[in-house]
């Protein structure tokens, strides 16, 4: 089971439409193979961004969902952190998902007694 998803989280980068191949590139750099890609709209009204936000109204984002083993998402998530600079203001967002713990105890249950089955 070393390669069971529960070892996994998911890496999840928000950005301005059109810049989902660098993140990918640099993903790629920190060792990420795959990847899922979804185009998405802001839902915030343009006087929030442009007026309350002080960024630039652009509502098309891509959504770039990764999942990584967990010792390789600090990796992955610094170097599209710092080459992206997710830190400055309207550059876009990039958080982390623990998979264990979205997929809900009825599923976690489940694996665990076909674990258990199959080591007996």
């Amino acid at each position: 089971m070393k390669n069971n998803i529960l070892n996994h989280k998911l890496l999840v980068i928000i950005i301005k439409k059109g810049l989902s191949g660098k993140v990918i590139k640099y993903a790629k750099e920190g060792g990420t193979v795959g990847w899922t890609l979804i185009y998405g709209r802001g839902s915030a009204e343009k006087h929030i961004y442009e007026n309350i936000l002080g960024i630039e109204y652009e509502p098309e984002k891509e959504i770039i969902l990764i999942a990584l083993k967990s010792n390789d998402v600090d990796n992955v998530l610094n170097t599209i952190t710092e080459k992206m600079q997710l830190k400055k203001p309207g550059k876009g967002i990039g958080f982390v998902v623990d998979i264990k713990k979205c997929i809900g105890i009825a599923h976690l249950i489940d694996i665990n007694n076909k674990g258990r089955e199959n080591n007996e």
